[in-house]
């Protein structure tokens, strides 16, 4: 049954070493069969994933406590430079002169964890544009106001075209659709992983910029003004987090300063500060 197997099966010493394995397990962690005798898993373990691999013998000492069994997923590094996912059930077993060995059954989840990431990729990307959606938009800005110390510096901005309507009565929704797939990606390599920026919806996008204020937010808006094709226009609303709003109250905001651009004929970008000025 051991050799038959097509789950991964594999079976260590006190000290961690590999015993024995079968040919499932070799090809979840990529190494020949022969060659994994006296080697540890950790050189096998997805670097994120080996402080629960060092963890590992106490995390049996507490399930065998309350009388569990241990189950756990984690990574591989494959040979070929994949990761595979693993499901492993690891059970204590008597090894020779009393010995505590380890036998652990792996399941590779791979194959359902890609269609996971896939879904949830799906889940949180405009179809026309390939940006964040409204949801990647969200799901991105919680890691980016995450706390990590003080307060987090993040500026903010609405970005509408400006009579985008006219432009669809005159050239049609397809030129439309291809107007926005375009100036999406010459933005996207603009920016280039500086800022996060999604698609709100219609011809709307919205633009994060952790780290910056708002001197750096119009140079971006400038920038990427300068990228709209087809001769159009922008206008843009562009604030900073306070340390006493929300990011929904910060983004508000910015979707007034945007109507105030709107208002005044477009083709402008407000920020707090601007329109204080009076500009």
């Amino acid at each position: 049954m051991f050799e038959a197997s097509t789950v991964g099966l594999a079976l260590a010493d006190e000290d961690g070493l590999l015993v024995l394995a079968n040919d499932a397990y070799a090809a979840i962690v990529g190494c020949p069969r022969a060659l994994l005798v006296g080697r540890s898993s950790r050189e096998f373990t997805h670097p994120d994933d080996l402080a629960q691999h060092a963890a590992m013998e106490q995390i049996m000492a507490d399930a065998k406590a309350r009388g569990e069994s241990v189950h756990v997923e984690k990574r591989y590094l494959h040979s070929d430079g994949t990761v595979r996912w693993g499901w492993i059930s690891a059970s204590e077993v008597p090894g020779p002169d009393g010995k505590r060995w380890t036998m652990a059954v792996v399941h590779d989840t791979t194959d359902r964890r890609r269609v996971e990431d896939d879904l949830r990729t799906a889940a949180q990307t405009d179809a026309l544009t390939g940006l964040l959606n409204r949801r990647g938009w969200r799901d991105r800005l919680q890691v980016l106001t995450t706390p990590r110390g003080g307060d987090v510096a993040l500026a903010l901005a609405m970005v509408d075209f400006d009579r985008f309507k006219l432009y669809n009565d005159k050239h049609g929704h397809g030129r439309g659709d291809q107007l926005l797939v375009r100036f999406s990606a010459a933005a996207a390599d603009l920016l280039d992983g500086r800022a996060c920026f999604a698609r709100w919806g219609g011809e709307e996008f919205a633009l994060a910029v952790p780290g910056a204020g708002s001197t750096t937010m119009a140079a971006m808006l400038a920038e990427l003004a300068d990228v709209v094709p087809d001769r159009q226009t922008f206008s843009a609303g562009y604030t900073t987090l306070r340390s006493d709003e929300s990011v929904d109250d910060c983004f508000d905001r910015a979707d007034m300063l945007l109507f105030d651009a709107k208002r005044d004929g477009g083709a402008r970008c407000y920020s707090d500060a601007s329109r204080r000025s009076g500009d």
